[in-house]
């Protein structure tokens, strides 16, 4: 009995330390990424009062998050992190801008408030989306704590994530194939490259500065593409039973997920497989993959 208490214990501070880390690292985040947007030209105050609308609007921050941690790991030090963490961050923001538009999914709410585009309109939206893309690019490219062959690294992978070959590949396939009854490989392509391919370069690119085994990215890789595969099943799990209320956008937009195809108790146990699988990938960082074990089972318990 009382090894069962130690056990407990044990858990119980991991999720503690673990807890204590996010909310410093992301109070870290948050500072350094209202550094990389400041602006003080008066002729865009507009623009960027909608870049600032979305990119502040109350996000979870996995992406950074989940790089931060992976650092971590190979021991590299967050200043050498920040630049891609705030690049992700506004990547997937400028993704979320776009995705919301009228001639995209049309939604009208984000994150509990009116959609960018509601807002400011759909000209100022575009160009918010796109100026949150360039500045990604910029600031990695700007990093003085990375060298030179880092930089080209980890923005190729960033260019290869948004681009055709990733979210707007993703993106037209959801669009064009939208008005069919869509299988599981077309599904699979879409949140492959909507959803799953940047949460990958998150961790692969942080793994890359931090000097990773190629066996190391591949355990991360896999980490990633599984989490992210459940994050968007649990997405569509929210988007079919919540209320706008609860889950903080418009509701039932996607018309194709895993929902319709599988079925609510189906998704629900896709959900834990796909996490499991996700945490199985990283045992090879047996002892120091505390917190990507913690953040995987956070996600699972996600009600928005």
């Amino acid at each position: 009995m009382q090894r069962g208490v130690a056990v407990i214990t044990r858990e119980e501070g991991h999720m503690k330390e673990a807890l204590l880390y996010f909310n410093e690292t992301k109070d870290y985040f948050e500072t350094r990424l209202a550094q990389y947007m400041a602006c003080d030209e008066p002729l865009l105050t507009t623009l960027e009062e909608s870049i600032k609308y979305s990119l502040y609007s109350g996000g979870k921050r996995i992406r950074p998050l989940f790089a931060f941690i992976v650092g971590d790991m190979f021991g590299v030090p967050r200043e050498r992190l920040v630049s891609l963490a705030c690049a992700l961050e506004m990547i997937h923001t400028a993704s979320l801008i776009m995705d919301d538009l009228p001639h995209m999914d049309n939604a009208k709410v984000r994150r509990g408030r009116p959609a960018n585009h509601v807002v400011y309109g759909q000209d100022v939206a575009a160009l918010a989306s796109i100026g949150l893309l360039t500045r990604a690019y910029e600031i990695v490219l700007e990093d003085p704590d990375l060298p030179d062959h880092k930089k080209t690294l980890v923005v190729g992978k960033l260019a290869n994530v948004v681009g055709i070959n990733g979210l707007v590949g993703g993106q037209f396939v959801d669009l064009k194939f939208a008005s069919e009854t869509m299988q599981y490989p077309t599904l699979e392509y879409i949140h492959n490259h909507k959803t799953a391919a940047l949460f990958v370069a998150s961790g692969t690119a942080a793994a890359i500065i931090g000097d990773a085994s190629g066996e190391q990215i591949k355990a991360l890789e896999e980490y990633a593409s599984n989490l992210g595969f459940a994050f968007q099943i649990l997405d569509d799990l929210l988007d079919a039973t919540g209320t706008v209320e609860e889950v903080g956008k418009s509701l039932q937009k996607d018309k194709g997920n895993f929902v319709l195809l599988y079925g609510l108790d189906k998704c629900r146990l896709l959900v834990e497989d796909y996490t499991n699988r996700a945490i199985d990938a990283i045992k090879i960082f047996q002892g120091r993959n505390d917190r990507l074990i913690i953040l995987g089972q956070m996600l699972l318990k996600r009600k928005s």
